[in-house]
């Protein structure tokens, strides 16, 4: 029986840390490794503790090849889109190099051709080696959301709060995202996930122990051969 590795620390900078010093042990063995990368607030001390360890000397990410897990289907550039986000946090500042990285393209004429150009530059890299999630409160991963699964990069809609949250107005939605799909995600070499805060603690419970359900996305992982859970105390306070 696979058993998820569970690292339990105090609080969001200590998760942060502690994913960094994860990462870094997979960077030191293969430099050109792929990653799938996370956007949202879990993820921002994740990114500034790698951009300090870069100002320091202590990872070198140049090498590294990134896929975004998601992007909102928005004009390219909309502030609100993770590409906005990933300027601002991660390419660059992490040693992560923008020629290297891919992301979703949320404008593209042709949303499902570009899901197929997706999933084909992520297998034409040589697939996923670590995936970087973090966990919704309602258990999606990346934008897979309560409900049947798809396997591969696909269009999703989004739930309304959750279009509210990200600062779209009503007169925008439906909200539409571009995300990798759970069986992409779960064919990661190794899988690190980032949980923080006690809203997280249902999520993390079903990640950890399972079953697969559709209705909690994130137990679809609970089963993958090499994954570590970082969470907070109160984010696993339901383990």
């Amino acid at each position: 029986m696979t058993i998820v590795r569970r690292h339990i620390k105090d609080d969001r900078g200590a998760v942060a840390r502690a994913a960094a010093d994860l990462l870094a042990e997979e960077v030191a063995a293969q430099r050109e490794i792929v990653l799938a990368l996370p956007t949202g607030h879990t993820p921002i001390p994740f990114y500034d503790e790698l951009a300090a360890r870069r100002a320091a000397g202590r990872i070198d990410l140049v090498r590294a090849r990134g896929f975004n897990l998601d992007e909102l289907v928005l004009p390219r550039h909309d502030p609100r889109t993770f590409r906005a986000f990933m300027e601002q946090h991660a390419w660059g500042a992490t040693g992560l190099r923008r020629d290297r990285c891919d992301i979703p393209d949320g404008a593209a004429p042709d949303l499902e051709a570009e899901c197929l150009r997706y999933e084909r530059a992520i297998t034409g890299a040589g697939g996923l080696g670590v995936a970087i999630l973090g966990v919704g409160v309602d258990g999606h991963i990346a934008y897979n959301m309560p409900g049947p699964m798809r396997l591969a990069t696909h269009v999703t809609r989004l739930p309304d709060g959750l279009a509210a949250s990200l600062a779209v107005p009503p007169g925008d939605w439906p909200l539409r995202a571009i995300t990798m799909g759970i069986g992409t995600i779960r064919a990661a070499r190794r899988i690190l996930v980032m949980a923080t805060g006690e809203s997280k603690a249902s999520a993390v419970q079903r990640l950890v122990h399972g079953p697969d359900d559709p209705e909690w996305p994130c137990s679809f992982l609970h089963a993958h051969p090499d994954l570590d859970l970082i969470a907070d105390r109160a984010a696993a306070s339901g383990l």
